[in-house]
């Protein structure tokens, strides 16, 4: 009896220290809007959450240094809004999403000797800091074998365990950044495994990407990486096969040179054709592109050393015209000329004399759909012949073999 009652107490005691399953012990030191979680259910109001979510990142400071303060900003903001909903509805399945952002908003708040960025110093205690950090690690362990966890959740926890996909895909970058060549057996069973195990996953494909993308950092011939794409064409997971049959068009299409022309916002005709001799990077871009207006200063420098040598630039600008299907052609039209405004003022005012095709259409864009384009900067240089070279024409790269194609 003796013995049972010291177990009991015991079990009490852990029980306390840990927390319940619906008790957050630490917390953000966000509170959220008042008026953002007012729907009678927890679905409608995770909802609130995603737009406020979405709607957090537009607009962000091009300069570096403001926009990774305002984007941290941002991810703590979001993290306390995901705690308080966590708290609020600990019955609801949304709850395990609510982890997820909570654990992706943390992990981009942690600096890599996990101590907490800027944005968080000062107003959160570093010991309660690292007592955040246990306690998510904890909730998402529970994630994985909670009974109402959508699969989509249980994935995106499961793929962060220790010894999983990413520590996994984390491995072989090292490794192929250490001694440019790796075995990427393992990963591609991880793949294989995950594929079986959620069979409607739709980020599994970006997973087969990153793998093929290092299988050529590897060493993998032109035709080994080819040959691998049509086996994965016949893929059992819908999405991963899917990917490789556009991958497998996308090739078919390159084997040949590309074509492609187009009148520029400016007026000017522009084929490439007309280009044949001449080395050109395609540049499938936009004015709202972070990452493509970080890239901006490393292509203004190559054209600028290298165009009086026979190099051209050529943009397809992602636009966004905002067109809604309710629009009246006068209304649709005068979304045109504000979007082509924005892009005529940004290439003049940052000195960028290419052509640039437009059409209003965002992702939609007519060109970059041809080509799958799924995230931008997408840079294609291609050689005097017309035919691709390579679609990573971004960093160095980009000036390395500008200048091996005109033998400089």
């Amino acid at each position: 009896m003796k013995n049972q009652l010291t177990l009991t107490l015991l079990a009490l005691m852990l029980l306390a220290a840990i927390g319940r399953a619906d008790e957050l012990k630490f917390r953000p030191p966000v509170q959220p809007s008042a008026e953002l979680f007012t729907a009678s259910s927890p679905e409608e109001n995770w909802k609130r959450y995603l737009t406020l979510s979405h709607g957090s990142y537009r607009n962000l400071l091009s300069e570096k240094a403001e926009r990774d303060l305002a984007l941290h900003r941002i991810q703590l903001n979001l993290l306390g809004h995901a705690a308080w909903f966590y708290q609020q509805y600990p019955e609801a399945p949304e709850r395990w999403s609510a982890v997820n952002s909570m654990y992706h908003c943390t992990e981009a708040l942690v600096k890599e000797d996990g101590s907490p960025k800027a944005a968080v110093r000062g107003e959160w205690p570093a010991v309660a800091w690292a007592e955040w950090r246990k306690q998510l690690q904890a909730l998402s362990e529970q994630g994985l074998t909670a009974p109402d966890t959508p699969a989509r959740e249980r994935f995106n926890i499961e793929i962060r365990q220790p010894g999983g996909l990413r520590d996994k895909s984390a491995a072989i970058r090292q490794e192929l950044a250490e001694k440019q060549s790796a075995d990427l057996t393992g990963l591609r069973a991880e793949i294989e495994r995950l594929a079986q195990k959620y069979p409607e996953e739709v980020a599994l494909p970006q997973s087969v990407s990153s793998y093929m993308s290092r299988r050529a950092k590897a060493g993998a011939t032109a035709d080994e990486l080819k040959r691998e794409w049509q086996e994965l064409a016949a893929h059992p997971h819908a999405k991963i096969r899917e990917l490789a049959a556009q991958e497998v068009r996308k090739q078919e299409a390159f084997s040949r040179p590309l074509e492609i022309a187009f009148t520029a916002v400016d007026g000017r005709k522009v084929d490439l054709k007309d280009l044949r001799g001449k080395v050109v990077l395609v540049d499938f871009w936009a004015t709202w592109c972070g990452p493509c207006i970080a890239e901006l200063p490393n292509v203004k420098k190559v054209y600028a050393d290298y165009h009086d040598k026979g190099f051209e630039i050529v943009g397809i600008a992602l636009e966004n015209a905002k067109l809604v299907p309710d629009d009246t052609p006068e209304q649709a039209a005068a979304k045109h000329e504000k979007a082509k405004q924005v892009l005529s003022e940004f290439t003049a005012l940052n000195d960028m004399p290419w052509p640039q095709y437009y059409d209003g259409k965002f992702w939609k864009n007519d060109i970059s759909t041809r080509y799958d384009i799924a995230s931008i900067p997408a840079m294609f240089l291609i050689d005097q012949e017309g035919k691709l070279v390579t679609t990573e024409a971004r960093g160095p790269k980009l000036e390395a073999e500008v200048k091996r194609l005109l033998k400089l």
